[in-house]
């Protein structure tokens, strides 16, 4: 069973019936649920993920101080401890009192803040470009089971449905990188026989194509650990993910894997952007989806502005 599926049981037997014998009226104020780090906030957790930091637990979301206290927070968290230490054959850490850092009883405004600097949703555009795409994908993985007010949700659906202009931006970001290291500086570098540094566009390359096909579905791309896992997660991106796995070498099937992988991608822009539908490169289908920006002020900063510097 997978790690949200033990999450949400553990809360379903062992924390929701706490909560109504004796914090009854604390129950329609909070959010529970699991979101943030973790191969099991994604759904990637298997068996090697149990080898470190891998119990059940769940986390408890309050509102502000003058809905609930800060005593009513403590008297919860105390409670929270007294859950049952083991379940479904994993045992809690007895070393921390708090439920962990990943589990236990949070602020949702400071729960938003250490995740995407902002207490609440985003105001405008400069904040979701303010976002690191890593810090994006963890605040809208995995599973809220209940939201008595709704508010943590509302937070987390803003940050989970940006704006057309802001996928834009991020997207034209990603494919011209794309075209940077893998339609130019990755064969040159072969040309001249620097392996290493070939190797060294070809990651950029992957880390780069993962990307871009995430915000073609609307989602930022985990970190690099779960970038190509990631790609399972949408239309044909196993297939995607197949040819990027195979960039990663020193043959020509590395260099012929690069070719396919941009043209999968831009085979996806076309499909999604119709005024993309003539570009013959990443290149020129980056330009054409960012000459659509609405937002005069956005569009005239640079293509790149959006992702991280090399």
């Amino acid at each position: 069973m997978k790690g949200l599926e033990i999450s949400r049981a553990f809360w379903e037997e062992c924390g929701k019936p706490m909560m109504e014998s004796r914090f009854p009226e604390l129950l329609p104020l909070v959010a529970v649920g699991l979101v943030g780090s973790g191969s099991e906030c994604y759904g990637y957790d298997d068996e090697v993920s149990r080898d470190h930091d891998f119990e059940h637990g769940f986390c408890i979301y309050l509102p502000d101080e003058e809905r609930v206290s800060r005593r009513a927070e403590f008297l919860l968290g105390r409670a929270y401890e007294s859950l049952p230490k083991e379940f479904m054959g994993l045992r809690r850490s007895l070393f921390n009192p708090a439920g962990g850092n990943r589990h236990g009883v949070f602020r949702t405004a400071e729960v938003y803040r250490q995740m995407t600097g902002r207490e609440d949703r985003p105001a405008d555009w400069r904040d979701y470009l303010a976002l690191p795409d890593v810090a994006w994908a963890e605040a809208i993985n995995g599973d809220v089971f209940y939201d008595g007010l709704g508010e943590f949700c509302a937070i987390r659906e803003a940050w989970a449905n940006p704006p057309e202009d802001i996928v834009r931006k991020k997207l034209c970001g990603y494919v011209i990188r794309m075209s940077q290291t893998g339609e130019y500086n990755y064969p040159r570098c072969r040309e001249r026989g620097d392996r290493a540094t070939a190797q060294l566009a070809a990651a950029e390359f992957v880390k780069a194509a993962a990307s871009a096909f995430g915000w073609l579905n609307d989602r930022p791309t985990p970190y690099y650990k779960w970038c190509l896992r990631s790609l399972s997660d949408y239309p044909g991106g196993e297939k995607l993910q197949t040819y990027l796995r195979g960039c990663i070498g020193d043959d020509a099937d590395a260099q012929a894997a690069v070719t396919s992988a941009c043209g999968e991608v831009l085979q996806a822009i076309r499909l999604k952007y119709p005024e993309a539908g003539g570009a013959q490169d990443l290149q020129h289908a980056a330009l054409a989806i960012h000459e659509k920006i609405r937002d005069g002020v956005l569009r005239s900063a640079s293509p790149l502005a959006a992702i991280p510097v090399m």
